[in-house]
């Protein structure tokens, strides 16, 4: 073998080497990224359902203030429906309380 053999299968060698110590690190890179898009992914996902969930109970309090006015006015309907004269008779009573009281 002469010397630029030699010199060739030493480059290649070398070659090898770096290229095997290139694929080790690039595993491991590829095992670390897909670590971390798997941590990333299951944080967005809980984000995504605490969202959803806060989103819900908003919902559900809004609808409910919401229709409180209306129950509200729906519930003194029907007692003036059920007693209209006792409805009338309340409303005499306060209407006099309040004219006394603003003397």
């Amino acid at each position: 073998m002469n010397e630029t053999d030699k010199r060739t299968t030493a480059i290649d060698t070398a070659a090898d080497q770096v290229k095997t110590a290139a694929d080790r690190v690039a595993a491991k890179a590829t095992d670390t990224i897909a670590s971390a898009k798997s941590v990333v992914t299951d944080t967005v996902d809980t984000i995504a359902e605490r969202t959803h969930a806060a989103t819900d109970w908003a919902t559900h309090k809004y609808d409910a203030v919401a229709a409180a006015p209306n129950a509200l006015i729906e519930s003194g309907a029907e007692y003036i429906k059920a007693r209209p004269y006792t409805a009338i008779g309340i409303a005499a009573a306060v209407g006099y309380l309040i004219g006394r009281l603003r003397r």
